[in-house]
């Protein structure tokens, strides 16, 4: 796969610290494409608003960066694709989240009927009951022909996977962290096999770490990928989702929460 101009300077733009969605959509507005972004001055750039000098010069410097190279060389290595913000083969319900990412790093295939998806997640250090009721619940839902979404993680995440991957049905994991190294990484083979079930899906560039930091903004995806989110065995303010101002859809239109004996 070759990127086109405009994916390399999204590329661009998106490995410059301190860029996130809420001001790459400003930049975008501001200047009308990625390109023009990159190609105007420091002076330019910081009549944007929220917008300091100290990330002006990286922008500025942004094309030169060898870490573009570096990422689209990984891009090709590793079997993925990039779908951006604004365009068909943008997955739908997504974009119409508060701050949805304006680039996706996509290993495998989203479809149309991804559309009816529901997610599914929940604690690591789950119970074994919780782990048959996730793979259940995944199972019975990919059968019924809905999306299972998650996001590969230990306990709950695999479960629902693997009960999505059982029905032969669809899924659909989101990452943390980038698309060159799984994580975890004894959920790589899961993760070839969600692959070629579905999709890998992160906004994180290609080596980026999955760091603490990443997941609850990464949460913000799999609601706005689902229609629900059913919710198993997981403490009340862990991994919550990013909202976004109010008037705007977060995500996911409901929740079930599910606890042993219940």
């Amino acid at each position: 796969m070759t990127l086109s101009d405009d994916e390399r300077d999204l590329l661009a733009l998106h490995l410059v610290t301190g860029v996130g969605p809420r001001l790459t959509a400003a930049l975008l507005e501001h200047f009308g494409s990625a390109s023009a972004v990159l190609h105007v001055s420091i002076r330019e750039l910081t009549e944007v608003p929220y917008l300091g000098a100290k990330v002006a010069e990286a922008m500025t410097r942004a094309l030169a960066n060898p870490d573009v190279a570096r990422e689209g060389e990984a891009i090709v290595q590793h079997g993925v694709h990039l779908r951006v913000l604004g365009r068909p083969e943008y997955p739908a319900n997504l974009a119409t989240i508060d701050d949805p990412p304006h680039l996706l790093f996509v290993k495998g295939t989203l479809e149309t009927r991804d559309e009816k998806a529901i997610g599914i997640v929940g604690s690591r250090a789950c119970t074994s009951y919780g782990t048959r009721l996730a793979e259940r619940i995944g199972q019975d839902l990919a059968r019924a022909g809905w999306t299972i979404v998650s996001g590969l993680a230990r306990g709950i995440d695999a479960s629902a996977h693997r009960g999505a991957l059982r029905a032969n049905g669809r899924t659909l994991a989101v990452l943390a962290g980038g698309l060159s190294k799984i994580y975890p990484p004894e959920h790589k083979d899961l993760g070839t096999e969600v692959a070629g079930s579905g999709a890998l899906i992160t906004e994180s560039c290609m080596h980026m770490e999955p760091m603490a930091t990443l997941f609850p903004t990464r949460n913000r995806i799999i609601s706005g990928l689902s229609r629900a989110v059913v919710i198993i065995e997981a403490a009340k303010e862990v991994g919550r989702a990013h909202h976004g101002p109010p008037g705007g859809r977060a995500g996911a239109r409901s929740l079930c929460r599910s606890r042993p004996g219940r």
